[in-house]
Parts: C-alpha cells; sequence; structure tokens
C-alpha cells in the first residue's frame, strides 16, 4: 500500500509539473513558439510500476549461498520502481528512433539452512538492474499539441547484484540479461514541453508516466 501511494504521488507530481509547462508555453508571446515540424528531437525522464523482473521469478545466480538450501520461505519481489531517460529522433512525422536508458532495483529474501538444519538464517537478495534499449517508434497521430503513439525496443540488462545474510560474508556478481519493451499505446500532450503516459509490458515497466521536451537541431 505504501509503494502504491509514493507511486501515486509521483506520477501526480510529474503530470502536474507537464501541465505547468503547457501553460506557460501556450502564454508565451508567438514568437517563442516553434514550429512543430521542426521539433525533430526529443528528450524525456520517466517514471514506471510493473516490470517484468517483478514476475518472472528470482533471478539465477551462482553464489556460494547456493551451498545452502532454502528451507521454504521466500518473500515477495519488491521494487521502488523503474527510473529512465530517453532521447528520440524524428526520421518522419510516422517513424521515430531512440535509446532509453533506466535503472531498476529488485529485492527479495530467502530463509536458508545449512544440510543438516541446524543453522538458519535469513538472505537479502539485491538485483540493481541497468537497462539499455533501443527502439523505434509508430506515431498514429501527430499533431501540434498531441501524439499518439506505440513502439517497440531490444537491448541488453546488466545486473549488479549482491547477496548478505547474518554471519555471512557479501558476495556480488554481474549478468548480462536480454532486456525488451512492448508500448502498446503512449500518448504526449504539450508542444515543445509536455508530458506523457505509456502502456505496454517489458523489463521497464507496463505503466509509466513523465516529462519531455522536443527541440530542433
Amino acid at each position: 500500500m505504501k509503494n502504491i501511494l509514493i507511486s501515486g504521488i509521483v506520477l501526480s507530481m510529474i503530470f502536474s509539473l507537464a501541465a505547468f509547462s503547457q501553460n506557460i508555453e501556450q502564454n508565451a508571446p508567438k514568437s517563442m513558439k516553434k514550429e512543430q515540424n521542426k521539433l525533430f528531437n526529443d528528450v524525456s525522464i520517466a517514471y514506471g510500476l510493473g516490470s517484468l523482473y517483478l514476475f518472472t521469478g528470482d533471478v539465477n545466480h551462482s553464489y556460494n549461498y547456493e551451498d545452502y538450501y532454502p528451507n521454504g520461505y521466500s518473500s515477495d519481489i519488491r521494487s521502488i520502481g523503474a527510473f529512465s531517460i530517453g532521447y528520440n529522433r524524428m526520421v518522419s512525422r510516422v517513424v521515430m528512433i531512440g535509446f532509453v536508458a533506466s535503472y531498476i532495483n529488485v529485492n527479495y529474501s530467502k530463509a536458508i539452512g545449512g544440510y543438516e538444519g541446524g543453522y538458519q538464517t535469513t538472505a537479502t537478495y539485491n538485483d540493481n538492474l541497468l537497462n539499455g534499449i533501443a527502439r523505434v517508434t509508430f506515431n498514429y497521430v501527430n499533431k501540434p499539441t498531441v501524439r499518439v503513439y506505440s513502439g517497440a525496443g531490444m537491448g541488453i540488462t546488466v545486473d549488479l547484484s549482491n547477496v548478505t545474510a547474518p554471519g555471512m560474508n557479501k558476495e556480488t556478481e554481474r549478468k548480462i540479461l536480454p532486456a525488451g519493451q512492448l508500448t502498446f499505446m503512449g500518448v504526449r500532450f504539450g508542444r515543445s514541453f509536455g508530458g506523457f503516459v505509456e502502456f505496454g509490458i517489458g523489463t521497464n515497466s507496463i505503466i509509466s508516466g513523465g516529462l519531455n521536451y522536443q527541440f530542433g537541431d
């Protein structure tokens, strides 16, 4: 419940800032407004929820902790959400190509015990996931203040993970995993300054929202 409340507050702040920036631009002098068809570049920041890593189970690691067997208890996988930055280049009014980089932390706990069952403790696993995804976006609607689109991307995830437990040494591991994101529908509003929300599925999120800025060469 706490994570849902925090996420709602963050998303509300994002959309409030987007509306504020859009209002400033609408009230600006005409000489300061740029023609939409000359805004070829798009940079963005976003926050999202629902990475696939929350539903696919524990990431498989080769820790020495595997010398101990789990005694049956494992906590739910938790995450604070995905934080991302992105860039798009508009090659036509329909097609955009770009890149998005994101950070996600997922963590969970496992109760472990020795082979004889005489020693038991709780190991805490942390996966710091750095995603890099190249993407293509298709605009269905591309108006001066509204853009509706879908997209797809593929890339890699670098997992910088560690595990700790009372009385045991901390262990770390690096892994390379595949990454990808499908955006079923996204809506962007505003001219040069704007806000957006996206629905999809992938290693980043199911739902995300953020702010972006479009500019020319």
